[in-house]
């Protein structure tokens, strides 16, 4: 632990903070507003508990809601405990959950065996229970599959807040009871004798919701029986095993004696049922929450609420802390988001206290409501100008807004007057150009009455047809003679005086080896072979390399998933699967790829969360866009946990997400609206506007700039080259590391590198690869099964596991018993040899991640990644050799060495790598100077 930087960040803190990181017995709950420090006392926390306890990083489990903070966390912890930092526990709650599944698996029945349902099995499976006689209302007549993704929706949401089918029941039971205390018909009046609405609509929805039970029920038996379990079912069983496996539960409970949950905030029913779980052996128990209910931005209105009031419920002697000293944006800022969010009673109140700016430093709040949004965009783009000329760096300058399609929107508008720009969102690649042109690819090629697709097709610059050449040939057409007749015949083409019929072959040659291929080779390997061969791939990555890989990568990887997930055999299959998606309007959803680390952030407020940045710009605030008012309820189920809470006002989803997005502003916040779009519909701004206390809101004359519109459309701004510069590589240097293998490919070629680790081009794993990592887990297989029994499997057992290898490779029934005779071969005559060898305690998979001193001063720290096959340790647990597998024909020590004419020393140098990384681990028991392949 480097106590010098601990004692430094300590010394720093507040009191509240120094309160937070020394309370480490008991339960704690910490409101930490936007800010205030959260990660830091995090973190320093742990580290407290490391210093002042006996406990390992290990007894310490540290649970957080996203990816994002997991690595937050980690990477701060880094600074006061080094490579310690890798060794303590700490995951998303999915993450946590699969750790168990595959530590525990006796307790996940479910689970084990099975794997996740993806979104079209859904639709497929929800369709064929609608099409029970007991579903009526939830199959309207004119459109039957109307609900099938709103049923979807609302049973992972059930099962996120551990609701289940006989809870559910129960649930809709306690409604009949309440319409049976609502009077049903009008007594007096102009309706008297007639239903009263309010019971019309009650009973309605209770009948819904029995259908609705009724499809929960089925969907959850028939899951098991095929082999699925939900994505939401990881933490459902991880409850229900935590529930029922006593032994697990215990185990568990002395492992982790100190529990830390980060964004408690946005955890749901299930996530909460498990920190509940985990901590429940003692009545006060080391448990500390962190959270703030102003930002909960994935939960339903109240539910952030009822996790506060549940824990200090649940342990009555929680010591409550509120961080209210805020070290990011100044008091105007402040003053503004505390309007927002201010209440005058209950108990959100003491939630719901002031923030203090910390800084000192002065902070500007200013809004403009323009006649148009054209209009709002002209003035971002020369507002943009003003911050950058002044001086501040690009990347402390964001344009936050409510949808990822203003995300897109705004960033080609900037991109475009020449500023750099990274975009941050999950964008929907499904109507993407290149998905469409892919889709259209393989439309032409493998339907061959497809006209309109292979018309289209022959139109893509990357095929090279000469223009003129293609106007004969199109043009051509007729009733006795399609397009696919005229490019197939020489005569034809010879007749047309297509003068380069050598390119049109060449299309005609690639469909044709294509549909030859497909009945041998799975999907993803024939796509792969028509992109490259097409020169499509080569062609997207030079007009736009980043666009391009992040597009064709993403697309590609969802098919190969169809292939080896799905078990899709055919790419008209695919093609069938993205109608579907169209059809219900499933996105595939891609991340923008980070080109440059120096550039303005144009991000959704959802994904704001945890950034912050010296100017903030808050466009397109409307009430359609930020309103709730436009997102329609399709089911009414009272949740216990909001009993007392109006879910009907979703404007409060809207001004939680609002409050987060405006405290990222550490010193100037810009807010704007418009009175028409582009489509010339009247927009009104958003009510929250109007909910914060109007003497913090400056509202500046927008008069010159609507007289100015069309010179602020002329600014003038040179456009900028798109290039890498060195801290893009740095940074994704610093993201990525280095492997054994990475490695290897960098001294081979950098941009071999560059492509295939960072954009990481498409690329099939050669068959030969598929058969290695199918001996390598039957290998880990009998290995474990030694070290457990001290004992091999039988021959039988082996085979079998082998069999459950190959049956996951996507490869035709020929290749199967080819490669099935072969692994058994080569397994028969090596394990005999290797169990000589073997001592009676191993290591298998062993993961590492550490951190190599550079002495560089742009990269102080090089991150190090590996997964060692087997580690052979000797009868103190001290490592004897790294062994690491390999398939291929056996190589002389000159070979594995380099010492060869067709080596380059890849064999020895991942030996190599594998000592350096175990050298650095920090734990004496597995430095080990022998390594050995197998």
């Amino acid at each position: 632990m480097d106590r010098t930087a601990f004692s430094e960040a300590y010394n720093a803190l507040n009191d509240a903070q120094k309160l937070a990181v020394d309370t480490i017995e008991g339960p704690v709950m910490v409101v930490a507003g936007p800010g205030t420090g959260k990660t830091q006392i995090l973190t320093l926390r742990i580290a407290n508990i490391l210093l002042k306890t006996d406990m390992r990083p290990e007894n310490i489990l540290a649970l957080t809601f996203t990816e994002s903070g997991a690595k937050a966390m980690r990477g701060r912890l880094r600074t006061y405990i080094g490579s310690a930092a890798f060794q303590v526990p700490i995951f998303t709650f999915h993450g946590f959950a699969q750790k168990l599944i595959g530590d525990y698996p006796d307790a996940y029945s479910r689970v084990i065996g099975g794997r996740p349902i993806n979104d079209l099995e859904k639709i497929s499976l929800i369709e064929s229970i609608l099409a029970s006689s007991e579903v009526k209302l939830l199959r309207p007549f004119g459109n039957p599959t109307y609900y099938v993704t709103h049923i979807i929706r609302i049973i992972g949401q059930l099962k996120q807040e551990y609701i289940t089918p006989d809870v559910f029941c129960q649930i809709i039971e306690n409604q009949e009871k309440e319409l049976l205390g609502i009077e049903k018909i009008h007594t007096k009046g102009a309706h008297k004798g007639k239903v009263r609405s309010e019971y019309s609509k009650k009973e309605q929805s209770i009948a819904k919701n029995r259908e609705l039970l009724f499809i929960y029920r089925l969907y959850e038996k028939i899951l098991p029986e095929q082999k699925f379990y939900d994505f939401e079912d990881m933490i459902v069983e991880t409850v229900k095993a935590l529930s029922l496996d006593v032994d697990m539960l215990r185990d568990l409970q002395e492992s982790y004696q100190y529990i830390l949950a980060d964004e408690h905030q946005d955890v749901n029913g299930s996530q909460n049922k498990i920190l509940e779980l985990l901590a429940s052996f003692h009545d006060s128990p080391n448990i500390f929450a962190v959270g703030d209910e102003k930002q909960a931005i994935y939960r339903f209105q109240g539910a952030s609420l009822q996790n506060f009031l549940f824990f200090t419920k649940q342990y009555k002697d929680a010591k409550v802390i509120n961080l209210t000293e805020n070290y990011r944006s100044g008091q105007d800022i402040l003053n503004a988001a505390y309007s927002l969010m201010e209440v005058d009673e209950g108990p959100l109140m003491e939630l719901r206290l002031p923030l203090n700016a910390a800084t000192g430093k002065t902070s500007t709040v200013s809004v403009r409501n323009f006649s148009h949004q054209a209009v709002e965009d002209s003035w971002l783009l020369a507002e943009v100008k003003r911050v950058v000329d002044s001086g501040r760096p690009l990347n402390e300058i964001a344009v936050i807004v409510r949808t990822n399609r203003e995300v897109e929107a705004i960033s080609t508008l900037l991109r475009k007057k020449g500023f750099r720009v990274t975009a941050s969102a999950d964008g929907d690649i499904l109507k993407h150009p290149i998905t469409q042109a892919v889709i259209g690819l393989i439309d032409a090629v493998f339907t061959i009455k497809d006209q309109k697709a292979l018309f289209t097709v022959l139109h893509g610059a990357y095929w090279g047809i000469p223009i003129n050449d293609l106007v004969k040939v199109i043009s051509a057409q007729s009733y006795d003679k399609n397009l696919w007749q005229i490019m197939s015949s020489p005569d034809i083409l010879t007749e047309l005086g297509v003068e380069d019929q050598s390119v049109i072959s060449r299309v005609v040659s690639l469909i044709t080896e294509a549909r030859n291929r497909e009945v041998h080779e799975a999907p993803h390997r024939v796509l792969e072979f028509i992109l490259q061969e097409s020169g499509f791939l080569k062609h997207v990555i030079s007009y736009d390399p980043i666009e391009g890989v992040r597009v064709v990568r993403r697309l590609y990887d969802e098919i190969e998933a169809m292939v080896f997930r799905d078990g899709v055999g055919s790419l008209s299959e695919v093609s069938a699967a993205f109608s579907t998606r169209l059809d219900y309007g499933l996105p595939i959803n891609a991340p923008y790829i980070e080109t440059d680390t120096e550039a303005i952030r144009v991000m959704t407020a959802h994904k704001s969360k945890g950034l912050e940045f010296c100017t903030v710009f808050l466009p397109h605030l409307t009430d359609s866009s930020w309103g709730g008012s436009n997102k329609k309820k399709y089911f009414d189920i009272p949740l216990p946990q909001l009993a007392e809470i109006d879910t009907d006002d979703l404007i409060e989803d809207e001004r939680r997400l609002f409050y987060v997005a405006i405290t990222r502003a550490k010193q100037e916040l810009c807010l704007s609206s418009a009175a028409l779009n582009a489509d010339g519909k009247e927009l009104i701004p958003t009510r929250l506007l109007s909910e914060i206390d109007q003497d913090l809101l400056p509202v500046h004359a927008t008069a010159e700039l609507e007289k100015d519109f069309n010179s602020l459309e002329s600014l003038g701004l040179q456009n900028t080259a798109r290039k890498i510069d060195k801290e893009l590589l740095l940074f994704l240097l610093k993201e990525r590391g280095f492997s054994a293998t990475s490695l290897n490919n960098y001294l081979s070629n950098p941009w071999d590198y560059f492509y295939r680790n960072i954009l990481r081009v498409p690329e099939t794993q050669a068959l030969h690869m598929q058969f290695g990592t199918a001996m390598h887990n039957t290998l880990e297989y009998v290995t474990r099964h030694h070290t457990k029994n001290q004992s091999l499997p039988t021959d039988t057992e082996i085979k079998l596991k082998l069999e459950q290898e190959l049956n996951r490779l996507p490869v035709s029934s020929e290749e199967y018993v080819r490669l099935l005779e072969k692994g058994l071969e080569a397994l028969f005559l090596y394990i005999p040899q290797m169990v000589v060898n073997l001592p009676k305690e191993t290591r298998e998979e062993m993961k590492l991640r550490v951190l190599l001193p550079t002495g560089i001063k742009e990269l102080p720290e090089l991150l190090l990644t590996g997964k060692l096959d087997r580690i052979d340790l000797d009868k103190d647990g001290m490592a004897l050799r790294v062994v690491d597998y390999k398939t291929g024909k056996p190589k002389s020590r000159n070979y594995i060495e380099g010492g060869t004419k067709d080596s380059d020393g890849g064999y020895k140098r991942q030996l190599v790598f594998y000592a350096l990384l175990l050298s650095l681990y920090g734990d004496e028991r597995y430095v080990c100077k022998e390594g050995a392949l197998s």
